[in-house]
């Protein structure tokens, strides 16, 4: 884990509203429907203004509250271009990061940094703008940010 600011990050994809109670179960969870609407309706081809970068992204946003409010997750990749964008803009983040396999990898890295802010004093979440960044089949780092 490692402390960074992130300048400058525009991502574009589709969205969905949900939260975590919704996500712990099968039948009412969003994200992975989400994720496979993207590849179904091959989204990343009718995106404009593509970054030249590979990485794929899922970006929490528009927190109601904390870990137990809603929240919107996008499904995208970088542009250049804010118009229809998550901007991110001057944040400090911690970014962590682990290596297996998808889906699984995801839950198992959220619910260590749930419970490293449990447990750990020295950063506050700032629920505003977190993000997933998916730089390998088997690798993820997640950007959470921090006041």
């Amino acid at each position: 884990m490692k402390v960074t600011r992130i300048k400058k990050l525009m991502i574009s994809g589709i969205s969905a509203v949900t939260n975590n109670e919704f996500e712990m179960s099968e039948e009412n969870g969003k994200i992975a429907q989400l994720w496979e609407e993207y590849f179904a309706k091959d989204i990343y081809k009718t995106t404009f203004n593509k970054a030249n970068s590979d990485f794929m992204y899922g970006v929490y946003s528009d927190y109601e509250s904390d870990v137990t409010g809603n929240y919107k997750i996008t499904v995208g990749v970088e542009v250049t271009k804010p118009k229809n964008a998550i901007v991110i803009e001057d944040k400090k983040y911690l970014i962590f990061s682990k290596k297996g396999e998808l889906p699984l990898v995801v839950v198992e890295l959220w619910e260590e940094i749930w419970d490293y802010f449990e447990k750990n004093s020295e950063y506050e979440r700032s629920f505003e703008i977190d993000f997933e960044k998916y730089a390998k089949e088997d690798e993820i780092e997640i950007y959470v940010s921090i006041k």
